[in-house]
């Protein structure tokens, strides 16, 4: 008779198999720590009412016509609304503005609040991706486009179309890898352009402008705002569905710090074992989307779509939605057919990166600005 061999199920095999199993019931009981409700109260929509101008934003208004500004403000403080006055100033009197920001999806969305605000023929954006009415009086870029624009009228010798320059997230300029795009921008840019620098909360502002009047050799004034307008809070969500705090005055959550100690903590690290719809099903029931997931590569992006099950949407909102695929994709017809349309018809969610092109990406910026998604799937 055949004697019957057993083999012993390798540590590799039997530690895939245990993932499974662990993704399978992970964040499947979604409940939060009892010192959050007061903070997911609080999310919702404000009363209407007019608009106020902060005392920094009235500030910044005035100054700007003597002197060059730099704004140091929170996110959400209203720095762009500043922008908007001026520029609104600037192109009644026939000048010419260039509005230069770091990345091209928030150009994209500078340009598209401008056109609706100073109108389409009035605005123009230059990225790496888009070329639009490069001669208007008002042109939304990245810093980078900028540089080179400086770069070139320096070697033909001429002078850059543009009354006033804003460089938008100036505190850019501490960045290790572009800074130095930040730098060269104010050291090249001439001293008769205006200069309207608008950052987050920043510690040395006035060591910053002290530094522009020796290069510039013209007087600048600093406009500080204190206080966050829009509360950030940082939380942690763990396998099981708890949300707890992310840390506090004395640092790390100790709950937070055991659990990224242990063995399940360190396995939880690798994105392409995560159950992404899963997670989106707790943060949904929290109030917490949309959402945007930083991953480490595009295919993981492309990936976590797969992971996202159909969600149920209105009537309404689903011929909205197609409504609007229908006019975007009028305009840009290579994007009919598009292989990632399903995922945002389907579950809310898209993903955005650099292997894209670059009018899917502006439109998935629209889809999720106007309320249709309920997460993206990004590169850092």
């Amino acid at each position: 008779m055949a004697q019957r061999r057993y083999y012993r199920r390798t540590a590799k095999a039997q530690s895939g198999r245990r993932r499974r199993k662990e993704s399978g019931t992970a964040y499947q009981n979604p409940r939060v720590d009892p010192a959050l409700k007061p903070v997911l109260r609080r999310i919702g929509v404000p009363e209407p009412g007019p608009f106020i101008p902060d005392p920094f934003q009235n500030e910044a208004l005035e100054l700007i016509e003597d002197f060059d500004v730099l704004v140091s403000a929170p996110t959400g403080a209203g720095k762009t609304w500043i922008a908007s006055q001026v520029i609104h100033a600037y192109i009644t009197r026939g000048r010419r503005v260039w509005y230069a920001s770091p990345l091209k999806a928030l150009s994209n969305s500078i340009y598209k609040q401008f056109c609706h605000e100073f109108g389409a023929a009035n605005c123009g954006i230059l990225t790496g991706d888009r070329k639009e009415n490069p001669e208007a009086p008002v042109i939304v870029g990245t810093t980078e486009i900028l540089r080179n624009q400086l770069y070139d009228a320096m070697h033909w010798g001429i002078s850059i179309r543009a009354d006033l320059v804003f460089l938008d997230e100036a505190h850019y300029l501490s960045d290790p890898d572009r800074g130095v795009v930040w730098e060269e921008v104010l050291i090249y840019l001439p001293a008769g352009v205006k200069l309207l620098l608008l950052s987050a909360t920043i510690s040395n502002a006035e060591e910053i402008c002290a530094w522009l009047e020796d290069i510039r050799g013209t007087a600048n004034r600093v406009v500080r705002a204190e206080g966050r307008p829009v509360p950030l809070e940082m939380l942690f969500l763990f396998p099981d569905g708890l949300i707890v705090p992310l840390g506090g005055r004395k640092g790390l959550n100790p709950r937070v710090r055991k659990y990224l100690s242990s063995a399940r903590g360190r396995r939880h690290h690798r994105p392409s074992g995560i159950d992404f719809g899963s997670i989106l099903r707790c943060l949904r029931r929290f109030n917490l989307l949309p959402a945007i997931f930083f991953l480490k590569s595009r295919m993981d992006c492309d990936r976590a779509l797969s992971t996202c099950p159909p969600v149920r949407r209105s009537e309404q909102e689903m011929r909205e939605l197609e409504e609007m695929l229908k006019s975007f994709m009028a305009h840009y017809p290579h994007l009919q057919g598009h292989r990632q349309i399903r995922p945002i018809l389907e579950s809310r969610v898209a993903s955005h990166h650099g292997g894209q092109l670059p009018y899917w990406k502006v439109l998935i910026e629209e889809v999720i600005n106007k309320g249709y998604l309920d997460a993206i799937f990004s590169t850092a």
